[in-house]
């Protein structure tokens, strides 16, 4: 996982210590190993596919594009007689992504308190991770898939984001800003978007720095017709003690030290356009409100887990790692891993 992140490609590449190709592994590949429950112990070989897909150093265009269209893969290496890494071959390049109409809603207006006094002059969003706010790299992640229609909302110190990306263009995309009045939560602020959200679209926390692939997370969205999709995020906590079992007042077993996993929220999600109405107008209204709702009427809630780099830079000591993390996952070309 980390090495798809240093390369923010979507793959790692499983050679020999000839340069040989022995497998691959896509973020899709972990994502599916997460969701049949095999953990981060697990070993590689259960998870790399080792029946790939490649073309050699003599390859046409026409060969290309009937892999990528007929096995829709994101990704194909190029091999030479020996079975030699030599390049690999990616769909976004390939296939230049045309700009696509949905939106992203991203929520800029919280007051970010555990973060003073480093938000006393500016929101949280706009503070810098490496050498540009967290706002701005979120946009940008959003545009490398396509996604250029952005919606901001805001509330505390709104004038400081709209002075530095006004109408977008100088960033590529376009910009649409929703102001709160009061404070009215996530729904409440996706609510007063609604003119916007004719079709499927994004809503991000301003404040995740993450190497997420968009266009997956929609693609997935779409493809199980969900009414909503949470990214979400696979968290291991550990006991620091040992765990006594007890039924009926008798020891049945003891765990020394015990490793829970859960899946939380990433602050990313996808929404079918029929779920704006379902928001009440101007009241305080959370996404888990809204999730909850759609849970009881039996709609159809997916998970979508990010085998990416995600940070939540809730805390100053998530903010610090998070500029520690930023040069090497978001400057670093690298994809091979050897075996």
């Amino acid at each position: 996982m980390e090495t798809i992140d240093r390369g923010a490609r979507g793959i790692a590449l499983v050679i020999d210590d000839e340069g040989r190709l022995k497998g691959t592994v896509t973020d899709g590949d972990i994502r599916r190993a997460i969701l049949r429950g095999l953990t981060l112990d697990s070993s590689l070989k259960s998870v790399m596919n080792e029946n790939f897909t490649f073309v050699p150093v003599n390859y046409t265009q026409l060969l290309v594009e009937t892999i990528f269209r007929q096995k829709s893969i994101m990704q194909i290496p190029v091999l030479d007689d020996h079975m030699r890494v030599v390049d690999v071959i990616f769909y976004s390049e390939f296939f230049k992504s045309p700009s696509k109409e949905n939106y992203a809603v991203i929520m800029a207006g919280g007051l970010g308190t555990r973060l003073s006094p480093l938000t006393r002059d500016i929101p949280k969003p706009m503070l810098k991770v490496g050498a540009k706010p967290i706002l701005e790299t979120i946009i940008e992640q959003l545009k490398s898939y396509g996604y250029r229609n952005i919606v901001l909302c805001l509330n505390y110190k709104a004038e400081v984001i709209e002075n530095y990306f006004r109408d977008g263009s100088d960033f590529g995309v376009y910009i649409k800003y929703i102001k709160e009045e009061k404070r009215l939560g996530t729904g409440g602020a996706i609510r007063l978007a609604r003119q916007y959200l004719d079709r499927d679209f994004f809503v991000v926390n301003g404040d995740i720095l993450t190497k997420l692939n968009f266009d997956q997370l929609m693609q997935y969205h779409l493809k199980n017709e969900n009414a909503i999709t949470i990214g979400t995020k696979k968290y291991e906590l550990q006991i620091p003690y040992g765990v006594v079992d007890i039924r009926d007042e008798t020891v049945k077993r003891l765990n020394e030290k015990p490793r829970l996993n859960f899946f939380i929220s990433g602050g990313i999600y996808c929404l079918a356009p029929e779920t704006v109405d379902s928001i009440p107008e101007n009241e305080y209204f959370d996404i888990t409100s809204l999730i909850n709702m759609y849970l009881e009427k039996n709609h159809k809630i997916g998970s979508f887990p990010i085998t990416e780099y995600w940070m939540d830079i809730g805390q100053m000591e998530d903010y610090n790692q998070a500029n520690v993390d930023y040069v090497s996952l978001f400057g670093s070309e690298s994809c091979a891993t050897e075996e």
